[in-house]
């Protein structure tokens, strides 16, 4: 018999038997933790804004109550804005929009946050579904023209704000920020998280990663996404740390930007580091320097390695969700050389590494019973990382919640580390990315790695096509060297995969359709792939 929604939806925000009421020992809204932060830190840095041209603003945690209070005034000036209302921001790695960010939920406000890069008519389809009162950009984003913007003011030539206005009481488990799902593999949704989310997430980092004052964390990435806003924004400020916000990653100004501001912790996703191992000539790192971490796309073995070998540095690939507020998993700090070795580097697949605090993650087989060690199944999580909802799309949201765990549609499996005793979760790839050949079941994921795998390949991805007689095929997109074979291709996956399920055909690309974070553009891939005229199976103009 099946839990009702509602019993689904409170089991999965539990973690270890307490309840999403019963609040972790955090302050629960980033308002709260800013003005702790600020009385308690006001003049130490909390970040850095270092530009394409190499200028830098610093503003420490007392500035930036400052020129939030500022920017909320302004807001409610301006724009109206009063506790409850919703407001779209397409922020960029600048001061105004990451003072935007703090401004509104100081309000009492919820924001939707937009990627600037969007086109018009994804834009203003998920303003008009929150019913988002005014979209706000900063001046040097990149938006579309057509969008009815609103340009946010530089804080610091505003007027100034009342030094004691704390802003409106906020619930912890109101909706605080919007992010729409990438659609890699589906229709994108809206997720809701509460402020509660988002505090807990930072706690976990600040734990996990042993951050804390003094401590310096270079991030590059887009402050619009989840990752951006909740580990640079928002972990950084829960460690009372020191946080360097580059623009944007630039291959040939990082290596100088690192050992110039030496930071212990770096965060980024694996093609910069591929970038990185194709540009850095002379790679050296500061005494202080740790470890990158990774996330939001699959780190390779061989990019591990790489890295390893060639820097002599680690990698802790983390992973998670919107829907799980960023990290659900990362590899843990210290492991000994021979325990990180086997996980990241000597495995067919890098881990993902353990849960953090506040959630838990499974392995589940198809009745909902947790999978043995090395048996494959859904990665499934639940605790107080957990999205409030889909907005507006109640039939998700309880698909979702299913049995009492967030379903993240990820494959994968539980190796138990003899050190520690811990699971480390290891994925392989999406139930969604699934084909099924003359009744075989081949995971797409896994073909990509084959291909990419070899030398000539520099990126790869695979897509279904229906096929009258077999049901459907695999069809590979390939971005190669031109010398490279249809032959050669098919004969290196042979060494991987029964012979039954190999490609159909390959199309050559100059790239593969992927998002800024890395992940494959699933539908995009398939439009290119239809649009294709090469339609004979298992043949192509290099056979």
């Amino acid at each position: 018999m099946h839990a009702t929604p509602d019993e689904d939806h409170r089991l999965a925000h539990r973690c270890t038997e307490r309840e999403f009421t019963d609040r972790l020992p955090v302050h629960p809204t980033m308002p709260e933790l800013l003005a702790h932060r600020a009385d308690r830190d006001g003049s130490a840095p909390y970040l850095t804004f270092h530009g394409a041209d190499d200028t830098a603003t610093t503003l420490t945690y007392r500035d930036t109550l400052r020129l939030s209070r500022r920017l909320a005034a302004w807001a409610s000036r301006e724009l109206g804005a009063r506790p409850g209302d919703v407001f779209a921001l397409a922020p960029v790695n600048e001061l105004r929009s990451v003072t935007a960010v703090f401004a509104l939920l100081l309000a009492g406000c919820s924001i939707l946050s937009l990627n600037p890069a969007d086109p018009a008519g994804r834009i203003t389809q998920q303003a008009e579904a929150l019913g988002a009162k005014a979209l706000l950009r900063a001046p040097d984003a990149a938006t579309d023209a057509t969008v009815p913007w609103r340009t946010l003011p530089d804080p610091r030539e505003l007027p100034a704000a009342d030094d004691d206005w704390t802003g409106p009481d906020l619930d912890p488990g109101a909706d605080a920020l919007y992010f729409g799902t990438s659609g890699s593999t589906a229709a994108s949704k809206l997720v809701a998280q509460s402020h509660y989310n988002g505090a807990v997430n930072a706690e976990a980092l600040r734990r996990h990663h042993g951050l804390g004052p003094g401590d310096r964390f270079l991030g590059c990435l887009p402050v619009h996404h989840v990752n951006g806003m909740h580990f640079t924004l928002f972990g950084t400020l829960a460690a009372g740390a020191h946080g360097i916000l580059l623009t944007g990653f630039d291959p040939f100004g990082y290596p100088r930007v690192l050992n110039g501001y030496r930071p212990r912790i770096a965060s980024v996703v694996p093609s910069i580091l591929e970038t990185l191992l194709q540009t850095w000539r002379s790679p050296q790192f500061p005494p202080e320097f740790a470890y990158f971490v990774s996330a939001a796309a699959p780190l390779s073995r061989s990019t591990a390695r790489a890295v390893h070998e060639r820097w002599g540095v680690r990698i802790l690939q983390g992973y998670g969700l919107t829907e799980t507020t960023n990290f659900s998993t990362t590899m843990p700090r210290g492991l000994s050389d021979a325990a990180y070795r086997a996980l990241m580097l000597d495995g067919d697949i890098p881990s993902v590494g353990t849960a953090l605090y506040g959630n838990e993650v499974a392995v589940l087989r198809p009745d909902g019973q947790r999978a043995e060690p090395g048996e494959r199944g859904e990665v499934c999580m639940r605790g107080h990382n957990v999205m409030s909802r889909y907005q507006g799309n109640p039939e998700a949201t309880a698909e979702a919640f299913a049995d009492g765990w967030f379903h993240s549609q990820d494959l994968g499996y539980e190796v138990v580390e003899p050190e520690t005793g811990l699971r480390f979760v290891v994925l392989t790839g999406r139930a969604k990315n699934i084909a099924k050949v003359r009744g075989e079941t081949v995971s797409l994921e896994e073909m990509e790695r084959a291909l990419k795998s070899l030398p000539a390949v520099r990126d790869a991805a695979c897509d279904t096509a229906p096929d009258r007689f077999l049901g459907e095929v695999v069809v590979a997109a390939v971005a190669t060297a031109d010398c490279t074979t249809d032959a050669a291709l098919l004969e290196h996956l042979g060494r991987f995969f029964d012979p039954a399920v190999l490609p159909a055909r390959f199309v050559r690309m100059p790239s593969i359709p992927r998002t800024a974070t890395g992940k494959v553009l699933r539908p995009r891939l398939r439009e290119l792939l239809a649009a294709t005229d090469r339609a004979l199976p298992g043949t192509g103009p290099q056979s």
